[in-house]
């Protein structure tokens, strides 16, 4: 093997060595990610549990939307620049996930769940200071994760109404 080629080699495994790092790295971020997510249990002073009646759809600010969800019967309201996210690609890796709330960033904003009980949604979080929890007619659990603490996306969480 020439001299050239030998520092070829060496350039490649290098290259290799990088991108294996990089993406170990990237695991381990949406790992911690995921570990973030877990909250405390709804009795809890920072958890927020409402058994909330049916009310009018929000009155909405300048320069937002309105999200509607006819099979699970909530809305709520939220800036342009955030994507509401329902797809299965987005999804992955949140079981519970019926949509993901999202502006930019390493994180998804606010993640919304469905639950089929409290015991459900309490064996997944164990820290729930920034997760707000609403409880249907049906007797199911709506989680909202506020994911990076953002005081934009507890605005947006306060906006959020069961209806029917």
């Amino acid at each position: 093997m020439s001299m050239k080629q030998k520092g070829n080699t060496t350039v490649i495994i290098i290259i290799l060595v990088v991108a294996l790092v990089a993406i170990g790295f990237l695991v381990i971020q949406n790992m911690r990610l995921k570990k973030q997510v877990e909250v405390v249990p709804s009795s809890s002073p920072s958890a927020q549990m409402t058994d909330q009646t049916p009310s009018p759809s929000p009155t909405l600010m300048p320069g937002w939307k309105l999200y509607q969800n006819s099979e699970y019967n909530f809305e709520f309201s939220h800036p342009a620049e955030y994507k509401v996210l329902t797809d299965s690609e987005n999804l992955y890796g949140w079981p519970h996930a019926i949509l993901l709330l999202y502006k930019g960033g390493q994180s998804y904003d606010l993640a919304v769940e469905i639950w089929g009980s409290e015991a459900e949604y309490k064996a997944n979080y164990s820290d729930t200071s920034d997760l707000t929890v609403f409880k249907t007619k049906d007797g199911k659990f709506v989680t909202l994760l506020n994911n990076n603490g953002d005081p934009k996306v507890a605005e947006i969480i306060s906006t959020f109404k069961l209806s029917k």
